[in-house]
């Protein structure tokens, strides 16, 4: 047999022992070797199309501790949480709190921005300010956190609706204000520290 030299050379992962139990941790309880690899979680996805590995693949990659190609991987980002393949898996397994959990890995070691979180910091900065929103000032601290050419490109993209609901009186320049916004802000810094009363 001839080596072809044009063919890609595959490099193994280093396994990670632990990540399967990681995953778990986090997840709940989760028994990955009552996966029986039938596919039903990769065939109820609706976003399987644009995955490179799909749902079963993912959970397979788990169990055999594929940390370094689990995390960085899009396909964690393409789960809609649709719950179809929860719905349909025959063994019970919770495919869409372990995509949330590996998305939540993938941040924490720095794999992955997370988008949502960044817009999420940034609604509540504003709501800190001002208690109440600030739609335009939400929008540019968001697009500034990203800070990419497609991130400007998305904002001038909604600058022509933002002149239109400004000509509409429906966008304000300056922000309304609650009247005690210190209280607003003690009260969410008490939230940020996992006080409820």
């Amino acid at each position: 047999m001839e080596l072809d030299v044009n063919q890609p050379i595959v490099v193994l992962d280093t396994l990670d022992s632990g990540f399967k139990e990681e995953v778990a941790s986090q997840v709940g309880t989760l028994d990955l070797s009552h996966c029986f690899q039938c596919g039903v979680c990769s065939g109820s996805c609706p976003t399987m199309s644009r995955m490179e590995y799909g749902p079963r693949r993912i959970l397979h990659m788990i169990h055999l501790g594929m940390a370094d190609t689990v995390l960085p991987s899009h396909d964690i980002w393409m789960c809609v949480s649709c719950y179809s393949c929860n719905a349909r898996c025959p063994q019970g397994i919770p495919v869409t709190d372990i995509m949330a959990t590996l998305r939540n890995m993938a941040v924490a070691r720095g794999l992955a921005r997370d988008k949502e979180a960044t817009f999420s910091r940034v609604f509540v900065d504003v709501l800190a300010r001002y208690g109440r929103l600030c739609e335009w000032q939400v929008l540019l601290r968001y697009y500034a956190a990203e800070a990419g050419l497609s991130s400007v490109m998305s904002l001038m993209k909604q600058a022509g609706l933002g002149l239109t609901m400004f000509r509409k009186g429906k966008l304000k320049i300056r922000p309304d204000r609650v009247e005690d916004v210190q209280k607003l802000r003690e009260f969410m810094a008490r939230i940020g520290r996992g006080e409820t009363s």
